[in-house]
C-alpha cells in the first residue's frame, strides 16, 4: 500500500516521465541513500531522492549537472558526496573571505544548504533545510546572486523545464542524459 505522502511524490515523478522520457535507473530509494543520510545526519526530502532515484546521475538540457549517491567516482561521475566535497571547501573558503556575499551556510556548516546540482556554467543548486519543524525544503540558486525558491525539488524542476521560472535556469526542449553509472 502506498501512503499518501508517498503517493504525491510517484506523480509528481510520473510528470517527468511525459518530456523527460522513461526512468532509466528506478532503483530502490532505501538502497541509494540509506547509507548516506547515516553518515551525513541529513535526510533529504521524498520528492528528491525519487527522482534522483529513478533518473540517476546526469545531465538536464545539457545545463545541469544531477548527482546521484551511488554514482561512480572520479571525473567521469557525478557522486553526490563529491559535490559536497568541492562545494564545502569552495563556500566556505568564500564566505570566509566576502561573507556578505554568501549569506546561506553550506553543508556541513550546521543549518547549511545541501549542494545537489550544478550547472554547465559552475551554478549549484542547493536544498535548503525547513526553517522550522515541519516545514518543508526549499530550492537555493547561486547564480552569482542567491535565490530562494520556496517550493519543493520536483516542482522547482518540473517549473524550469516547461520555461515557467523567471530564473534562466534550465532553457530548450527538455532531455535527460544519464552520465556514469550507478555502483551496485
Amino acid at each position: 500500500m502506498v501512503t499518501p505522502a508517498l503517493k504525491g511524490h510517484l506523480v509528481e515523478i510520473s510528470r517527468f516521465r511525459e518530456i523527460l522520457g522513461r526512468p532509466l535507473v528506478n532503483g530502490d530509494v532505501e538502497r541509494d541513500w540509506r547509507a548516506l543520510e547515516m553518515r551525513s545526519g541529513v535526510i533529504l526530502p521524498e520528492d528528491y531522492k525519487q527522482f534522483v532515484t529513478a533518473y540517476g546521475p546526469g545531465c538536464v538540457n545539457d545545463q545541469l549537472y544531477v548527482f546521484h549517491p551511488r554514482a561512480a567516482g572520479g571525473d567521469e561521475g557525478l557522486r553526490l558526496e563529491s559535490l559536497w566535497d568541492q562545494a564545502s571547501y569552495a563556500y566556505s573558503d568564500l564566505a570566509r573571505n566576502a561573507p556578505e556575499m554568501y549569506p546561506y551556510p553550506v553543508h556541513p556548516a550546521p543549518g547549511g544548504c545541501v549542494p545537489i546540482a550544478r550547472s554547465t556554467s559552475g551554478n549549484h543548486v542547493l536544498l535548503a533545510p525547513p526553517e522550522i519543524d515541519g516545514g518543508g525544503w526549499s530550492v537555493v540558486l547561486d547564480m552569482g546572486q542567491w535565490i530562494q525558491l520556496r517550493m519543493s525539488f520536483t516542482d522547482f524542476l518540473w517549473k524550469a523545464l516547461q520555461g515557467e521560472l523567471d530564473i534562466p535556469v534550465i532553457e530548450g526542449e527538455p532531455t535527460f542524459e544519464p552520465v556514469g553509472v550507478v555502483e551496485e
